[in-house]
């Protein structure tokens, strides 16, 4: 398990220098939603390329505590803190930092967390990616010297449920006229993020899938219900199911900030392969091994918990997605089945347990791999 593993972290660094080219001049890079899900693999990655991050914050000097309580305490964090951080309040009065060449803005409060699905859940989801999106784009417009790139995060939900077809960035994201708050808001969000002709920055769309990582949503949850032999299948199991690892939507990133790829627009941010829901909950089961349990949850049971609009639109149906534009510009997938994608999440939460959970999950997983044998 210990050489296969350090095969894997092998192949992995070896796909990085094919996404980074290291010896390219160091990019002064501001993000916005730095400490996110997404955001801190990505403040890793450029951190450890040589890149000089600066994350925007809603508070300058707690996000300054934390990286320093980050950089005294690394055997807790599994990612390298960024070398500073600006506020949005900051951003709004004086613009970018100086000599800024690429703005990532990955803001946005998390859609698939726990709650009722209530008005004021839906205002926070749409005003926490349209107010910094704006704020952004402001800077850039105000700025004497505009960055060479702005990639501003977008989502596979632009596209609507229910469609056999699958979607391209070339295509009509609504075909039927289909419109939920979900296509609305990612409409509108990639509206905000649209630049004047006279500007030069180049304006990329990440239209992400579900992100998959062995510490963030949905794998936070799935992963302990699985190796506790817990249904995850959703519904019926048959919806669409547009994934992608962290290691690819991270390089995909780093992918858009380079001017040679020619990447520009709406890119989707997905694996090369449309799975189902049921696929997931099979490849969960492997991996975990010996779980092979894929009872279906009522589809009332998520519409009880999270709302039926979102259930309906997220969890219980899905657009088909491909990654087009990825595929052209010659992007390479680490993690291009979703089978091997799980697989290799699972190894890395069992190799490195930090939290509670962690190593319960690999205490279970130990047991459950001795008794299978």
């Amino acid at each position: 398990a210990v050489v296969s593993t350090r095969v894997r972290e092998f192949q992995t660094f070896q796909h990085y220098f094919k996404q980074i080219n290291l010896s390219r001049a160091m990019k002064k890079v501001l993000i916005g939603g730095g400490s996110g899900q997404i955001g801190r693999y990505v403040v890793d990655r450029l951190v450890k390329a040589g890149h000089h991050v600066t994350i925007a914050t809603r508070s300058k000097a707690r996000q300054s505590i934390a990286i320093q309580f980050m950089e005294k305490n690394p055997e807790k964090f599994r990612t390298i803190p960024p070398q500073g951080c600006i506020s949005w309040k900051d951003i709004k009065k004086n613009g970018l930092p100086l000599g800024t060449d690429v703005v990532i803005n990955l803001t946005g409060h998390t859609i698939g967390a726990l709650g009722l699905w209530t008005r004021g859940l839906r205002d926070k989801i749409t005003s926490s990616r349209i107010g910094p999106t704006s704020d952004l784009v402001a800077a850039i417009k105000s700025s004497a010297e505009p960055p060479e790139c702005f990639i501003s995060a977008s989502a596979v939900g632009i596209y609507e449920n229910g469609n056999s077809k699958v979607f391209t960035e070339l295509d009509d994201p609504t075909p039927t006229g289909k419109s939920t708050y979900f296509t609305k808001l990612c409409k509108k969000w990639e509206e905000t993020s649209q630049l004047p002709s006279e500007i030069p920055t180049r304006l990329v769309n990440a239209r992400f899938g579900v992100v998959l990582a062995h510490d963030t949503e949905p794998m936070s949850m799935l992963l302990p219900l699985t190796i506790a032999s817990l249904p995850t299948i959703m519904g019926n199991g048959t919806q669409p199911f547009p994934w992608v690892h962290m290691d690819d939507a991270v390089s995909a990133v780093i992918a858009m900030m380079d001017q040679e790829t020619g990447l520009s627009g709406p890119v989707n941010v997905v694996a090369p392969n449309v799975n189902t829901n049921t696929d997931l909950a099979h490849a969960l089961g492997k991996a975990c091994i010996c779980v092979d349990k894929t009872i279906p949850t009522p589809a009332s049971l998520y519409r009880l918990v999270y709302g039926t609009e979102r259930a309906d639109n997220i969890l219980l149906d899905s657009p088909r997605v491909a990654p087009g534009r990825l595929v052209e510009s010659g992007f390479e997938f680490a993690h291009p089945e979703l089978e091997g994608a799980i697989k290799a999440l699972v190894q890395e939460k069992v190799s490195n347990p930090i939290s509670v959970a962690d190593q319960w999950f690999t205490r279970t997983y130990q047991m459950k791999e001795k008794s299978c044998k």
